[in-house]
């Protein structure tokens, strides 16, 4: 527990300088899955999305239902937002879109088909760089978890 804002500032001061220091997505996932836990990461995730929509304008009740969070956890996330969110604001302004997977191309002659075989496959090489970072991070933290497990259960023995 942090007793005092001398000691607080002294932890904050390593954290923020760590993010700050990450510059690409990859190294962020590893500093993510070294740092936090699997439940702070959704909590962190679930909370930036609530934000990102909030901001687009949706109601409360359908963001809750998209995130599958309570209407107070919604409304917390409001209230930040209004009072001091400044921080989500221009980070929400520079996420990127998230790259979807091409669907299925029409069945004509391939000679039509090139410049859309193209893009999809530019699109498809985008979609799955920007999720990379994101399984990876995924795949560690299930080890972590079982990593975990095994060390509540071996603290419990002794």
């Amino acid at each position: 527990m942090i007793r005092n804002q001398k000691q607080y500032l002294g932890l904050t001061f390593d954290l923020i300088n760590a993010f700050s220091l990450v510059k690409n997505p990859h190294d962020t996932a590893l500093l993510m899955q070294n740092l936090l836990t699997e439940s702070e990461i959704r909590n962190l995730a679930q909370r930036l999305r609530i934000a990102k929509l909030i901001l687009s304008g949706e109601k409360h009740r359908d963001i809750a239902n998209k995130t599958q969070c309570s209407i107070a956890t919604v409304t917390k996330v409001s209230i930040w937002l209004k009072t001091a969110g400044e921080g989500l604001d221009k980070i929400i302004d520079k996420l990127p879109e998230k790259y979807g997977y091409p669907k299925d191309l029409p069945k004509v002659p391939l000679e039509f088909q090139l410049p859309k075989l193209i893009a999809a496959g530019f699109q498809y090489s985008a979609a799955k760089l920007q999720e990379k970072p994101s399984k990876k991070l995924y795949e560690n933290m299930q080890t972590k978890r079982i990593i975990d497990k095994n060390l509540k259960e071996s603290y419990k023995l002794h």
